[in-house]
């Protein structure tokens, strides 16, 4: 008994163990400091060293093997002060020349006005479970690069942080603005010497990135700074190079023929979205922004120099036209990096220079600020914020192996959308019964919006936006008899509300399906009922009908 005893514990504790490895993450990084340092004439040192310890083989086969730092060689210079590794038993492996490698960043391969941007990549060396990295670089740019400081810095990691310090060095007589979102923090203690003061944060014991999908940007923990009044992001905007004669007679050819204003914008916008490629660099990597005619004869542009192109073709169409930008609503300062929009005016439209279908910025009103460049400057804009709206209708027959569907749809964010669910689809039967699926729109609504639904959220869950769908069926069942009965299903909650129904009347069918999404984020206290709205709405049980064949 002893002995059987013995060996359960031995079990018992070898699974707890095992339970307990498990459970946890998958690195930790142990220090994390970020130190940023602005100088009078205008250049900057960034300080970065991270400590980070390996617990599984997926912490450094996929996730921390590998260090990214993206820099622009003509400005900036690079030098890694420390990299190596501290193995499980101690032993130091330092990181090998070989381990240091430049290549061109991804988002510059097909933009040769930025093939001078370099991407260096530090493989880690000496790898394994127990092991803890080292690496500590210094990235000094020069003077005339950054026209300010611009500090928009994302305080969490995909693995925990035991301890994270920032810290922003400046001169003294210059002012610093700064904010903090989603976390909790005191002000920043300050200290200083021979003409400088620094400004440090002290974070501790801040949790991985959730493993959440839709997570409200709100809830990021973010650390905004700016030595520009809290303006960096409108100082930016204004400096955008709006010039309509570089455009004048492209637009003249263009527009031949189009009278319409709202016609001849549409053109413009067509041309900018599909003949102008769109490189995706961060906002602060480029010196400045391209002027109107490079772009256009280098046919490729980063949104912003797309924008401004726009804004000067629709110029010099005798159209109005101002560059929108937008940040979030909780980013103060505003700080360029946090940038998430940028759209050009036009007739009271918004359109963007990326997307023909991008959804109009009213849709994100509660969530994000606007500032709109105008003669007198740039200037904060209050957009009203809306609800989207979708209404389909389709009338359907049921013949002996074939459905057909005629429908229309009326979509709030696209005027002249067509419904995509129209025309035949075949009919099976199987043992004297058919089962028919009601068509839905595929590229709209929210069933196009393919939303993940965990069982449990602890973090804010955002939607693209606020939004009421209504689709109306009638079907005309041919020889079929329904057996699917009657049904009036209503619901509603913290995050909105749903009615479902089924009619007969005679040898017709109606269903009337409508949900409506009161709150583009929801807390997590509400998630329980937005998944309740959305998991009914995709129930097959309220949108199939079952038939039996006469």
């Amino acid at each position: 008994m002893d002995i059987d005893m013995k060996k359960y514990t031995a079990i018992l504790l070898g699974l707890l163990a095992a339970f307990a490895l498990q459970a946890q993450p998958e690195a930790v990084f142990n220090k994390l400091i970020k130190q940023y340092t602005w100088n009078s004439d205008g250049s900057m040192t960034y300080h970065y060293r991270k400590e980070v310890k390996l617990n599984t083989h997926m912490a450094f086969n996929q996730l921390y093997g590998e260090t990214f730092i993206i820099y622009n060689k003509e400005f900036q210079t690079l030098r890694i002060n420390e990299c190596y590794t501290r193995q499980a038993d101690g032993t130091i492996v330092k990181a090998p020349d070989n381990a240091f490698n430049e290549v061109l960043p991804a988002f510059a391969v097909d933009a040769p006005a930025y093939n001078h941007l370099t991407e260096m990549v530090i493989t880690h060396t000496g790898l394994e479970i127990g092991a803890t990295i080292y690496l500590d670089y210094t990235l000094t740019t020069g003077v005339g690069y950054y026209p300010f400081l611009d500090v928009a810095e994302t305080l969490e990691e995909h693995a925990p942080v035991t301890e994270c310090e920032v810290s922003i060095t400046m001169p003294a007589d210059e002012k610093l603005t700064c904010g903090i979102s989603g976390v909790d923090s005191k002000e920043p203690t300050t200290h200083t010497e021979n003409d400088m003061t620094t400004y440090t944060w002290q974070f501790r014991n801040l949790p991985a990135i959730p493993l959440e999908s839709h997570r409200a940007s709100e809830a990021v923990p973010m650390l905004f700074a700016s030595n520009a009044g809290g303006e960096n992001g409108i100082a930016w905007l204004s400096a955008m190079k709006v010039r309509p004669a570089d455009c004048a007679q492209l637009v003249d050819k263009l527009l031949q023929g189009i009278t319409s204003p709202v016609d001849r914008a549409n053109a413009i916008q067509r041309f900018v979205v599909n003949n102008i490629s769109t490189i995706n660099l961060p906002v602060l990597l480029s010196a400045d922004i391209r002027e109107p005619s490079v772009v256009l004869s280098s046919a490729y542009g980063t949104p912003a120099e797309k924008a401004a192109l726009m804004a000067s073709m629709l110029l010099a169409a005798n159209l109005d036209a101002q560059i929108l930008a937008a940040f979030p609503i909780h980013a103060m300062p505003i700080a360029v990096g946090a940038l998430t929009d940028i759209r050009v005016r036009t007739g009271g439209r918004f359109l963007s220079p990326v997307s023909m279908d991008a959804p109009d910025p009213a849709l994100r009103a509660t969530r994000d600020q606007f500032w709109l460049t105008g003669d007198d400057g740039v200037n904060m804009v209050q957009i009203v914020k809306r609800a989207a709206r979708l209404a389909c209708s389709a009338q359907i027959t049921l013949g002996k192996d074939e459905a057909t569907v005629e429908g229309t749809v009326t979509d709030s964010e696209d005027p002249a959308a067509k419904p995509d669910f129209t025309g035949k689809t075949p009919l099976q039967s199987s043992a004297g019964y058919t089962v028919y699926a009601l068509p839905v729109p595929r590229h709209q609504g929210l069933d196009a919006w393919r939303l993940t639904l965990g069982s449990t959220r602890t973090q804010p869950y955002e939607l693209p936006y606020a939004l009421t769908e209504t689709c109306d069926y009638t079907i005309d069942l041919g020889g079929r008899e329904l057996k699917t009965l009657p049904f009036r299903k209503e619901w509603s909650g913290a995050a909105g509300k749903i009615c479902l129904s089924l009619q007969r009347d005679g040898n017709k069918v109606t269903v009337h399906r409508e949900i409506e999404l009161t709150h583009p984020v929801i807390s997590p206290e509400a998630y329980a009922d937005l998944r309740a709205l959305i998991l009914l709405w995709q129930d097959d049980a309220y949108r199939t009908l079952i038939l039996k064949d006469k």
